[in-house]
């Protein structure tokens, strides 16, 4: 029986969604080592006067610098504190366990939709049935 055919428990969203923090964690950590600001330098990614990354997306000089601006807005930094700030809505949530507020699990349910193509996602997986 999958998970379309009986509700998934709030645990199971909860430890889909600290593994996925866990993944992004990982890698906004190992970005850190590049120290300094992010900032758009042309067609890339800047960081003390070095060019971090290139960015070419075939679709001309004004979309390159367009995603390179997008991609120095992900800095590290605050990538890891919109981490931080998830954990704390992760562990709120499993103190509560069994007793999970449908709204809160409604969060749960959305923050884990841009993901839903993650083969671990709870709705991708089987669910037992006791």
């Amino acid at each position: 029986m999958t998970s379309s055919d009986v509700p998934v428990p709030a645990g199971a969203w909860i430890a889909f969604l600290r593994a996925r923090v866990d993944d992004e964690r990982s890698l906004a950590q190992a970005a850190t080592a590049a120290s300094g600001w992010w900032e758009p330098s042309g067609p890339g990614i800047a960081v003390d006067g070095r060019i971090l990354t290139k960015v070419f997306t075939g679709r001309g000089a004004a979309a390159d610098h367009d995603v390179a601006l997008h991609l120095a807005c992900q800095q590290p930094v605050r990538v890891l504190d919109d981490l931080d700030a998830k954990e704390r809505l992760l562990e709120l949530c499993h103190r509560q366990g069994d007793r999970l507020d449908a709204g809160l699990l409604a969060v749960l349910v959305q923050f884990a939709e841009p993901l839903r193509n993650h083969p671990e996602h709870p709705d991708q997986c089987s669910v037992e049935v006791r």
